[in-house]
């Protein structure tokens, strides 16, 4: 007798890992309003009934691929004895623009203009995940988080500001190159924390004192 149409066996967690991968592709290719919870459960060939079960609504299961793709972000490498400071922001920089593209589908369907912000729990998860970000910039450029001036999270912050802009330059819009955007990323983040840091903390001890 065939299989054919017969549902696979798997256990729990493994079945709600398999929907949650079938609507990530949904939703990378159709955008969250076109894609139904009958859609996901038809295309992970179980029952709409299962889907609600592990995830809620069609909303709570877009929360959680949200997640899914905020937590794949990559760990950034420290600088060590075999690696200059230069070597390390150049890794850093391939290392973010490798998530960024191999998520470019989901990044598009959260939000087609390459704004995070649009949606405001969308925008919640990933200020969560820009200041895990910040706080790995932070260990890497000072060692110990506590000698770090606090000056540098501004700078910082405003550097994840250039990452967005200049990836949407690339990934949504094609008026940049990746190597172009890579060099843009590695020689801006020296710049900032050999020169523009120093600036930022020297202009708010002027002011203080």
């Amino acid at each position: 007798m065939s299989n054919k149409g017969r549902w696979t066996r798997l256990g729990p967690e493994a079945r709600r890992e398999q929907i949650l991968l079938t609507a990530r592709d949904l939703f990378e290719q159709k955008g969250y309003e076109a894609v139904s919870m009958s859609d996901v459960a038809a295309a992970a060939k179980v029952t709409r009934g299962l889907v609600h079960h592990y995830f809620g609504s069609k909303r709570e299961l877009y929360l959680h691929v949200v997640r899914s793709v905020l937590a794949e972000a990559p760990t950034l490498v420290a600088a060590g004895e075999s690696a200059s400071l230069e070597q390390m922001v150049e890794r850093n920089a391939g290392l973010v623009l490798d998530y960024l593209s191999s998520n470019r589908g989901m990044l598009l369907a959260i939000a087609p203009s390459g704004d995070l912000g649009r949606d405001p729990e969308v925008a919640e998860l990933a200020d969560t995940a820009r200041e895990a970000a910040i706080d790995q910039v932070i260990a890497n450029h000072f060692g110990d988080p506590s000698v770090a001036p606090p000056e540098a999270r501004l700078v910082i912050r405003a550097f994840l500001g250039l990452v967005e802009a200049s990836c949407r330059e690339w990934l949504f819009r094609g008026r940049a190159t990746r190597a172009q955007v890579e060099a843009l990323l590695a020689q801006t983040i020296l710049a900032l924390i050999r020169d523009a840091l120093p600036a930022v903390i020297a202009v708010g001890s002027s002011r203080a004192a």
